[in-house]
């Protein structure tokens, strides 16, 4: 189901791993991260999980949260289909995963 969803892709020159972005349009957690992203030209794509309707967005959150075996928080970041998982926007572990 989620690559049912439809992503927004933010090209960048960089392209360190595979990264899917599941966040809050109005999360400030989630506007640092992705500025996080583009600030350092890394290629993602990202979805605002509040703008896609209700049942959808529970079904998103379930299967994330199923598939992954974490807690849902935003920003909620996939790296080369689940070998790695941030979740929350922590900068220091951020630069440590993107070698930035």
């Amino acid at each position: 189901m989620l690559e049912e969803l439809e992503y927004t892709i933010d090209e960048g020159e960089n392209t360190p791993f595979n990264i899917t972005v599941y966040a809050l349009s109005t999360c400030g957690f989630c506007k640092r991260g992705l500025a996080f992203l583009r600030d350092n030209k890394i290629k993602f794509r990202y979805i605002f999980v509040d703008m896609i309707g209700q049942d959808l967005r529970l079904r998103t959150k379930k299967e994330l949260s199923d598939k992954y075996n974490e807690r849902i928080g935003f920003p909620f970041v996939v790296l080369n289909d689940g070998e790695t998982i941030l979740v929350g926007f922590k900068e220091e572990k951020w630069k440590e995963t993107f070698k930035v």
